[in-house]
């Protein structure tokens, strides 16, 4: 593996179009197109990969080596509890990570507490009032209240291989179903917590919730169920203990 294919892994990690990729650090499609290219010798330049480790936080010795976690440093956080301290890297989100970027000089961060696990596979009632850990992360992370935001851990491999188990995901609250159509949301069916790529089918008002790993099963809420389901909010982050 080299430059071009660990950028390659880069890119298809934020999940975003090439073209906004490029656009965002200044570059013609063309140019990230060559970089990409096996058959081209073309590579990004100093300057251009000091603006994707600016935007998008890019760990350059990562890039250039293999070394290390993909993502810089300051993308990292702790968890917490029993008397025990890990590491954590941000892996990702519904792209929430990059629209709000971490200030370098704002060292701020909140604790949010783990209130027991979500089910990625069968829905599992684990949802906990009283949380025995705690995961800590960069206060700028957070759109808005702190109060709008819960974080669960993953049991199960359903969203696997992009959400594993025992991940550490983290919510924020939405009620309205259209909105969180095509994302990662945490839905509450009448079997217990569930952890799906949520789909909203409007003609025939009804909601599909997908994993990610095709072992496993579609759930679908036909609309005389929706009484019965509810939505905890969207997956805004993801975070592994390295």
């Amino acid at each position: 593996m080299d430059i071009k294919d660990r950028l390659l892994m880069f890119v298809n990690a934020l999940d975003i179009k090439r073209s906004e990729f490029a656009n965002t650090i200044e570059v013609t499609s063309g140019n990230l197109s060559d970089w990409l290219n096996r058959k081209k010798t073309s590579k990004p330049s100093a300057t251009a990969m000091a603006r994707i480790n600016e935007r998008y936080g890019l760990n350059l010795n990562w890039l250039l080596t293999g070394k290390g976690g993909m993502f810089v440093l300051d993308s990292d956080g702790n968890l917490y509890g029993d008397g025990h301290k890990k590491n954590i890297e941000e892996m990702t989100g519904n792209n929430s990570v990059y629209k709000h970027k971490l200030n370098p000089f704002d060292s701020r961060v909140i604790t949010l507490p783990i209130y027991g696990e979500i089910a990625a596979g069968t829905p599992m009632n684990g949802y906990d009032d009283a949380p025995s850990k705690y995961i800590e992360i960069p206060k700028a992370y957070l759109s808005d209240q702190e109060n709008k935001y819960i974080a669960l851990k993953v049991n199960g491999n359903s969203m696997s291989p992009k959400i594993m188990h025992g991940d550490v995901v983290v919510i924020k609250e939405s009620i309205d179903i259209p909105s969180l159509n095509g994302k990662i949301s945490a839905c509450q069916t009448p079997e217990g917590v569930t952890l799906k790529k949520l789909q909203f089918d409007k003609e025939k008002k009804r909601v599909i919730l997908k994993p990610l790993n095709p072992d496993f099963d579609v759930i679908i809420i036909e609309d005389f169920e929706l009484e019965t389901f509810r939505i905890l909010g969207e997956m805004v982050f993801l975070f592994r203990v390295i």
